[in-house]
Parts: structure tokens; C-alpha cells; sequence
């Protein structure tokens, strides 16, 4: 159950802005537990990455090979594509439950209830089949829309908390699209602008990690896993944030929320917000609370 008093809980709709600055703020208050997780997952994708390179440099086929070496180098390169495969499936893996963990801590936080890696990972590693499923069945949709681009844009605008809505809510796979598809409804430009905003943020710390990097010569590889850890843990922080600004625009008023003599009738001159239930005067345009747009008086 949410804690209302939390000082990070999220009550209303947020801006662009606000979105963003809220991120920062959660990120800022636990960077420790998430800059380890994700530098764990970085630390895994370097390694599989670099063995996987590695495994490419088999002698080159001569002109007229023999057939016991074309059988050698044809074992030589399946053995490559299958290493490669399986670094990717585990880069897959490992992405996927560092973003449920992430969702999980940012989403305690928010509710009021601290964030717990140590819980977090055992929460994500429970789902991690489920979500594995729904991030892939995601990424089939938005990937068959993008061969018209544009329905694949839509797509990805539309399923976008799609992943928060079921560590959050627990919905399911397919009821998971569905509330992403009603979070996000009437709110598709700024989701654009959002996630745009977002990306161009990561893409600059990505350009400003590469250079730093280079500084270091030899160590520039693990100087730029370190610092790349830095960037990714923004994009599920940001995810969750926004699953909240959502719900907090289309949630209904909820028991523990309306204050005593709610439902009754308001003082004269008063009225009851129907978002978060404070008494505002009749002629208030937006809630002093939560922020919510009023109802004009009838």
C-alpha cells in the first residue's frame, strides 16, 4: 500500500520537466545500489563481447581448401555463432532483470517504502520469466511496425510502461498492454517528447563517457564499462516515474485518501476535489493538493 506522506510519492500528473527531474531525484538518493547492479550487467556484456570478438579471429579459409580444412573451419565458425548467441541471450537475460529490479527499488521508493536491492533482486529474479516473455512479445510488435516506421513508433509510445505496469500492478502479460495502452492514452505527444528527451540525455553521457575513456589508454575499456553504468539505470528510473504520473492523472479516488467527512456535503462556499478529495473553494480552478483540473461549477 502506498505511504501518502512519502515525501517522494507522486500524487498527480508531472510535467516533461518534472518527469525528468524526478528520475534525477530517485536516481541521486540510491545511485550507489543502482550504479552496482548496472555495472555488474556491463561488467558480464564486456566480457561475453570481448570472448565473442576473440572467437572471430580463426584462420581464414586458403584458396583451394582442403576438405579437412573446410570441415575444421566450419566448426571453427558455428562455434563462433553459437557463442555469439548465447552472449547475446545472456545479455538479454541479465538486461531485462536489472530493468525489474531497477522498476522494483524506484517504485519502493515512490510508495514510500526504501529501496531494497538485496529484495529487489529476488523480486525480479521471480518475474524474470514473465517479463523475459513480455518484453519480447513488445519487441515483436514495435519491430513489425517499424518496417512502416510509423506504426512502429505508435507501437513503442503505446507499450511503453508496459514492463512497469507488471512489476508494479502484476496485470500480466497481456493485461500489461493494455494498461500501458490506457496509462499513455491522450498523453501520446508528450510520451514522445519524454522518452526523446531521455534518450538524448543518455546518448550525451554516452558521447562524454567515450571521450573520457580514451584518456586512459590501455584501461580505456574498463574505464568505459564503469562509466557507462552510469547512464542506464535513467531509462527504468524514468519508465516508473512515468507509469506513476500517469496513474496519479486517471487513478480514482481511493479509500485512505478522502478526508474525514468526505461524501458528505462540503461547507458553503466549499467543495470536495474529486482527485485526492481536499476541500478547495467552489470556485477553484485546480486542486492546491494534488494539482488536479477542477470541474466548473455548475
Amino acid at each position: 500500500m502506498a505511504v501518502l506522506g512519502s515525501e517522494e510519492n507522486i500524487v498527480r500528473e508531472l510535467s516533461l520537466g518534472e518527469v525528468i527531474s524526478k528520475s534525477f531525484v530517485l536516481y541521486r538518493r540510491d545511485f550507489l545500489k543502482y550504479f552496482v547492479l548496472f555495472l555488474v550487467v556491463d561488467a558480464v556484456a564486456g566480457v561475453s563481447v570481448a570472448l565473442t570478438l576473440r572467437g572471430f579471429n580463426f584462420a581464414a579459409l586458403p584458396a583451394h581448401p582442403t576438405a579437412e580444412q573446410l570441415s575444421s573451419w566450419w566448426s571453427s565458425a558455428v562455434g563462433v555463432l553459437v557463442y555469439f548467441a548465447l552472449a547475446i541471450i545472456l545479455l538479454f537475460v541479465l538486461g531485462a532483470l536489472a530493468s525489474v529490479v531497477a522498476i522494483k527499488m524506484a517504485s519502493d521508493v515512490i510508495e514510500g517504502r526504501g529501496a531494497n536491492l538485496g529484495s529487489a533482486l529476488r523480486f525480479g529474479a521471480s518475474k524474470l520469466v514473465f517479463v523475459l516473455g513480455l518484453t519480447l512479445l513488445v519487441g515483436l510488435i514495435v519491430g513489425l511496425g517499424f518496417i512502416l516506421i510509423v506504426p512502429g513508433i505508435i507501437l513503442g509510445i503505446m507499450f511503453s510502461v508496459a514492463v512497469p505496469s507488471f512489476v508494479i500492478e502484476k496485470p500480466g502479460i497481456v493485461g500489461s498492454l493494455g494498461r500501458s495502452r490506457e496509462l499513455v492514452g491522450h498523453r501520446w505527444l508528450k510520451t514522445f517528447a519524454t522518452f526523446l528527451v531521455l534518450l538524448i540525455i543518455i546518448v550525451v553521457i554516452d558521447v562524454v563517457v567515450s571521450l573520457l575513456s580514451l584518456a586512459f589508454g590501455g584501461a580505456s575499456v574498463v574505464v568505459s564499462t564503469a562509466l557507462g553504468a552510469v547512464a542506464a539505470p535513467l531509462v527504468p528510473i524514468a519508465q516508473t516515474v512515468y507509469f506513476y504520473s500517469n496513474r496519479a492523472r486517471i487513478a480514482p479516488v481511493q479509500v485512505g485518501q478522502v478526508p474525514a467527512g468526505y461524501g458528505a456535503s462540503p461547507q458553503p462556499g466549499m467543495k470536495f476535489c474529486p482527485n485526492c478529495g481536499t476541500q478547495l473553494p467552489a470556485l477553484a480552478a485546480f486542486c492546491a493538493s494534488c494539482g488536479a483540473k477542477q470541474p466548473a461549477p455548475v
